[in-house]
């Protein structure tokens, strides 16, 4: 018994010899335990003001502002293809036909039906007319001029049935003849002469040749100045360095889920010295225009202004861009705008803040960024 509780106690002695050397294993110099460090990923920004959009620009690919396949809406055979690739083309002008006779023939046989049916009416009513007139004298009954005037009531809807119709066989035959929706170019040609093709197959391709869009990705700290953006020109290097004016026709409210940028879609016209093709990349620039500069002072995201405990000023979190580090820093915030906050002290253009997940960072912690700031 005495054997156990000896071997017992240097057992307990053991342990918490290796215990004191498992804490101290885990204890810097100061004999305080060591703590991993979080390095928390944040979205982040660059901070600017409109004039940096000044001189900027923002690539992007070239597209017809009008693009469509075209089709016939009936089946038949192909007779005529009157164009090919690179024709330019008027609106209206007819570029394909079908072989209308099957089509004619509906539309005369309707026709002769119609004629056929108005006759039966007009005999029809006549003789309602005169049922009715030997009821009123007496000479027939009531139900003989009931059965006349439901004949007529027939006939006459067996008119409404046959027009019906005609129009149709004949809106049919007018799409035997393939037009074109709009001045452009045929640019792809699917079909040839002569082939048996069902309703709605792709027959040519013609884009609007006359006007050319493109869509740009601008930066969410950009967006809201959009709009008051002028004087916007864009350049394609595959045909020179001129310059095409051109202006902002939509955009976009929802950003990219990865890259937190907007399309924005811009249309000119095509220059008469050069042809710009779809898919060629061009880059836009553009400036605030003069009376809007009011809108050039500092503008954030509202996620990235927050309130520090114990505190009652506003605060951003800046981000050290050599270690990475966020340090907070009281502003004071101007009036909302549409497109952000404005912030008229305490950010300088060129400094980094944390634009999402401000509320979860301490004083002096490491982050990882997750740029919102753009191409040039």
């Amino acid at each position: 018994m005495s054997f156990l509780k000896e071997n017992g106690k240097r057992l307990s002695a053991v342990l918490a010899l290796g215990g004191a050397a498992f804490v101290t294993g885990c204890q810097d110099d100061s004999g305080a335990p060591e703590v991993a460090e979080i390095v928390r990923p944040v979205r982040t920004m660059l901070v600017s003001d409109a004039s940096d959009l000044h001189g900027r620009y923002f690539i992007g690919t070239a597209r017809a502002a009008r693009e469509v396949s075209l089709a016939f809406p009936v089946s038949g055979t192909l007779t005529t293809i009157s164009v090919a690739v690179g024709d330019q083309v008027e609106k209206d002008q007819v570029v394909a036909t079908l072989d209308p006779a099957p089509y004619q023939a509906e539309v005369d046989r309707l026709s002769a039906d119609l004629e056929s049916a108005i006759a039966t009416y007009e005999n029809a009513r006549e003789q309602t007319e005169r049922q009715r007139q030997l009821f009123e004298k007496g000479h027939v009954s009531q139900s003989l001029l009931d059965r006349a005037t439901a004949t007529e009531r027939s006939t006459k809807a067996s008119i409404a049935s046959v027009q019906g119709a005609l129009d149709k066989a004949m809106l049919n035959l007018s799409y035997t003849e393939l037009g074109a929706p709009f001045d452009g170019m045929v640019v792809a040609k699917y079909v040839e002469d002569f082939e048996e093709i069902r309703a709605q197959t792709q027959v040519l391709r013609v884009l609007d040749s006359e006007h050319i869009e493109m869509v740009i990705d601008i930066p969410e700290r950009y967006i809201g100045l959009t709009k008051y953006v002028s004087d916007v020109k864009v350049t394609f290097d595959a045909v020179g360095n001129d310059e095409i004016p051109a202006k902002v026709t939509e955009i976009g409210t929802e950003a990219s889920a990865t890259t937190r940028t907007f399309p924005v879609t811009l249309l000119m016209d095509q220059p008469k010295n050069v042809q710009v093709l779809p898919g060629m990349t061009g880059r836009a620039k553009g400036q605030v225009a003069e009376e809007y500069m009011p809108f050039s002072n500092i503008v954030v995201p509202p996620a990235a202004v927050f309130t520090p405990e114990g505190k009652t000023e506003p605060h951003v979190w800046i981000v050290d861009s050599g270690s990475n580090v966020v340090t907070a820093r009281a502003v004071e915030v101007g009036a909302p705008r549409t497109q952000g906050l404005a912030i008229n002290e305490g950010l300088e253009p060129g400094e980094i803040i944390v634009t999402a997940g401000a509320n979860s960072l301490r004083e002096g912690q490491k982050v990882a960024l997750m740029n919102d700031n753009g191409g040039n």
